[in-house]
Formats: C-alpha cells, sequence, structure tokens
C-alpha cells in the first residue's frame, strides 16, 4: 500500500499496471470453454467489481477537484 506521499505518478503507474492484470485476467477464456452457461458471480467477484467501482469513483473525485 502507498503511502500520502508517494509520487503521483508512480500511483498512476502502479494503479494502470493493477487494472491492466485484472483486465487481462478477467477477458482471459474460461476454463473449460465447453460450458455455453455463464456462472453467477462468485461472492468475491462481485465484492471485487464493488471495491474498483468504489477506487475509480475516489480517483474521479481526486481528479476534479484539484
Amino acid at each position: 500500500m502507498a503511502d500520502a506521499t508517494e509520487d503521483p505518478e508512480i500511483a498512476a503507474a502502479r494503479l494502470e499496471a493493477a487494472l491492466e492484470r485484472i483486465a487481462k485476467v478477467a477477458a482471459a477464456p474460461p476454463e473449460n470453454p465447453q460450458i455455453d452457461i455463464v456462472p453467477p458471480m462468485e461472492p468475491y467477484i462481485v465484492e471485487l467489481v464493488d471495491r474498483i467501482d468504489s477506487l475509480i469513483d475516489r480517483l474521479r473525485d481526486a481528479l476534479t477537484t484539484k
């Protein structure tokens, strides 16, 4: 976890890298491609989506207030 004094450019690069990793995992083909039905989201996925949405909102607020 970064502290409040971290360089914004470094923090932005770290965030971008993390989001790229998340996108790569999300775009990966399913482990069993023979299953056509999309299973319900696992609780951890729902939590991850909520946390990312919250982070995006906080980042948007921070960028628009400066």
